[in-house]
Order: C-alpha cells, then sequence, then structure tokens
C-alpha cells in the first residue's frame, strides 16, 4: 500500500508543481508608436518576467515595475489551475493584474483575469463555457480571502 501511495504522489507531483507554476510567465507592456505622419498606434508586447517576479519574491531585489521606461500592465502565465494559488497573492499585491490561462494563443481556453479594484480583488472569466460552480466557489473565497488582508492597495487604481 506504501508502494502504491507513493507511486501516486510521485506521478501527482508534477500537476501540483503546476498549480503555481510562474516559470511559464510574461510580463504585458503597453506602447505608443507614433508614425512620422501622426498617426498613433497603441502596441502591446510580452516579455521575459524573470526580472519583476524576481522583485516580487526576494527583498533583496527591487521590484521593477517597468520595462524600458513603459509601466509594466499585467503579468500572464500560463497553468492549468485557473484557481489564484498563495504564491499569486504576492504579485496581486503589487496592483499589477495577473491573467491565468491554460495556453493564451487558443480558442479553446479559459483566460482568468485577476486586479483590485473598488477596495476587493476582483475576476473577469472569458471563455466558451461557463465557469464551474467548483471553479467559481474557490476563486471567490482565494479572492475574498486576499483581498481581506493588509494589501495596502486600499487606494491603489489598476488596470483591468
Amino acid at each position: 500500500m506504501r508502494a502504491l501511495l507513493a507511486t501516486i504522489a510521485i506521478l501527482l507531483t508534477p500537476v501540483v508543481a503546476m498549480a503555481g507554476d510562474l516559470s511559464r510567465c510574461e510580463i504585458v507592456v503597453v506602447n505608443d508608436v507614433v508614425d512620422e505622419d501622426g498617426g498613433r498606434m497603441t502596441v502591446a508586447s510580452y516579455r521575459a518576467a524573470d526580472g519583476f517576479i524576481a522583485g516580487v519574491y526576494d527583498a533583496d531585489i527591487n521590484l521593477v515595475i517597468e520595462d524600458n521606461g513603459h509601466a509594466i500592465r499585467g503579468l500572464i502565465c500560463v497553468r492549468n489551475d485557473l484557481v489564484p494559488t498563495e504564491k499569486d497573492y504576492a504579485i496581486l499585491a503589487t496592483g499589477i493584474p495577473l491573467s491565468l490561462s491554460q495556453d493564451f494563443d487558443s480558442e479553446d481556453s479559459d483566460i482568468l483575469t485577476l486586479y483590485f479594484s473598488d477596495g476587493a480583488f476582483r475576476h473577469k472569466y472569458t471563455s466558451d463555457y461557463p465557469m464551474s460552480g467548483e471553479l467559481e466557489e474557490a476563486l471567490i473565497a482565494q479572492l475574498s480571502d486576499f483581498s481581506a488582508r493588509d494589501h495596502g492597495l486600499v487606494s491603489a487604481t489598476t488596470n483591468e
């Protein structure tokens, strides 16, 4: 029986580890490009998030909230489980929105964006399918817990 439990634990380790995985994340930076005729275009670019994430979790590294002079407008992370984890709280407490998806490039994938607005952490769910009751219940509980903490965002405004 112990051997069976050990085997199951080993097989499930990658799945559990991916729940709060931050290795497949990118920051979102938006900037305006103006052409020689005065035409204007807004361009979003996705860049490595290593510097931002390091500043969130390591007190010895300054928190980076811009990239090449452009404000970080969000963090996107690919993961299977969209319920925010305890690790995500530190990111959300910066005031920068966090978007989670199984695959941002797929039309069939869900996208969950978490952000702070009107004194609480909120979410926006985008999918062709309704959110499951189980996901919604877990999400509401986690965001309520995050909102009740002393995160210092009471007067912050963030990008929704």
